[in-house]
């Protein structure tokens, strides 16, 4: 028997809860070793309560999240550019009823990295109950 990673397999679920509930993604570039947000779809930005304006050709410090994540971003981003995909746990400061569980893979184009595309489940803060985190990152 193998091992799976933690990782893989929650991104797993994400792609079989996209299936039943739609898609919840946001795509980055890195530009002049910044990431910017690129593409967002309107499931995900009516989930967060944002417009495309508020996200679209942002950087991670420009985004409505707390600072502290805003810091850790490009060095997540960085690790994701270079093959690792990764997951989050992130709460918007703009719909503080849900969290959000993101899994971020690179896109790869002529066998190198062309962006990263993130892919997410809300959740709804209430159900979690006492197990509610800020956020993680694995």
């Amino acid at each position: 028997m193998h091992e799976i990673s933690i990782t893989h397999l929650i991104s797993m679920l994400i792609n079989d809860f996209e299936h039943v509930h739609g898609k919840n993604r946001f795509e980055v570039k890195k530009i002049n070793n910044s990431f910017i947000f690129t593409n967002v779809n309107q499931m995900l930005l009516d989930t967060i309560k944002l417009k495309r304006e508020d996200i679209i050709g942002k950087t991670c410090s420009e985004l409505p999240i707390k600072r502290d994540l805003a810091d850790k971003l490009p060095a997540i981003y960085d690790k994701v550019w270079n093959g690792q995909e990764m997951l989050q746990f992130l709460a918007p400061n703009t719909n503080e009823n849900i969290c959000l569980v993101v899994a971020i893979r690179p896109i790869l184009k002529n066998g190198k990295t062309d962006r990263l595309i993130g892919c997410c489940v809300p959740i709804d803060v209430k159900q979690l109950g006492s197990y509610f985190l800020p956020y993680f990152d694995l």
